[in-house]
């Protein structure tokens, strides 16, 4: 069943992750590579490149969330999502973000409409 190949790929995520903001591991504000020490879009990386490895296509979202640091960077597979902030994979809709960007595995992104 897909929703527990992703549980396996989040929770192999979740226990190996240890968060660092970027300007601290690499003195940019932003920088993205897909490694399990780092921030979301890290932790999202690896992540979609774990469940490639698997032949599970993913797409990555931006999306707005209450925080003042700014966006943050999930995983998405058919209305189901990987998130750093949750231990548990999520229905899309039952998050509260605010989906912005998604960004396929080709590099390219795409605004998202209501």
């Amino acid at each position: 069943m897909l929703k527990d190949r992703l549980q396996q790929v989040l929770d192999r995520a979740h226990g190996q992750h240890e968060y660092r903001y970027d300007r601290d591991q690499y003195g940019q504000r932003e920088y993205w590579t897909a490694s399990l020490i780092g921030d979301c879009e890290d932790f999202a990386l690896w992540c979609r490149d774990a469940l490639a490895q698997q032949g599970v296509a993913a797409d990555l979202v931006l999306c707005g969330v209450d925080n003042p640091a700014g966006d943050h960077l999930v995983v998405h597979v058919d209305g189901l999502i990987l998130d750093n902030r949750h231990r548990w994979v999520m229905r899309q809709d039952d998050l509260p973000y605010a989906w912005i960007k998604i960004g396929k595995p080709d590099g390219t992104w795409y605004m998202i409409e209501d």
